[in-house]
């Protein structure tokens, strides 16, 4: 992704960053925030979800942290971008971490090792999540990038403990799995009832 580091290279505030980070995804807020669901991927499927209050609210850390990540918004992207999360404790806000779960499974089986990558990276950094609970949003808003960004990414130079960290990242691959699974099965199940379906109604017609 190409503007997370063109908006670290200029002097922008938070709110400014965002503009530009969606401006360049063509990505509509308004519409996001007013649809009763979003698609997501879960696995490989592209599945419509409940836009709950707390994806509202917490989208605009989400997303800075696409940006001070550079993480892309392609299924890989967001893999990356929620394994980097996890690693950075997301699971202090469980629902986030459940969002992040959803997500993570697609880009690990097309790309174990980035988002591998991506975990530990979220291991030596600090997320934004915590911002929600102590500061306004115009506070946010004006908060500096690139110092939002120096102060909370990679900043430990090592992952502690890093071999109990693997195992925590391992059940995340896990859970996710299953919820992919799940999926599979799912949507599988529901193409078998409307073939049923069809070929009851073409009966009926005959």
């Amino acid at each position: 992704m190409i503007i997370p580091n063109v908006i670290l290279l200029l002097k922008m505030t938070v709110k400014e960053a965002l503009i530009g980070f969606y401006k360049f995804n063509r990505l509509n807020l308004t519409e996001d925030f007013e649809s009763h669901c979003v698609r997501v991927y879960i696995g490989c499927i592209l599945a419509p979800v409940p836009n709950i209050d707390t994806r509202k609210k917490y989208l605009k850390f989400h997303d800075l942290h696409h940006i001070m990540s550079g993480y892309g918004i392609d299924r890989i992207g967001e893999s990356e971008v929620s394994a980097w999360e996890l690693g950075s404790r997301s699971c202090r806000k469980p629902l986030i971490s459940i969002m992040n779960l959803f997500a993570l499974s697609t880009g690990y089986i097309l790309s174990p090792s980035k988002v591998t990558s991506a975990f530990y990276r979220g291991c030596r950094s600090k997320n934004l999540y915590y911002l929600s609970d102590g500061y306004t949003e115009a506070d946010i808003d004006n908060l500096d990038i690139n110092k939002v960004k120096v102060s909370h990414l990679e900043i430990y130079s090592k992952v502690k403990y890093k071999w109990w960290r693997t195992i925590e990242f391992v059940g995340y691959i896990f859970f996710s799995m299953i919820i992919h699974i799940g999926m599979l099965i799912a949507g599988k199940a529901l193409l078998i009832a409307e073939a049923i379906k069809n070929r009851l109604l073409k009966v009926n017609t005959m």
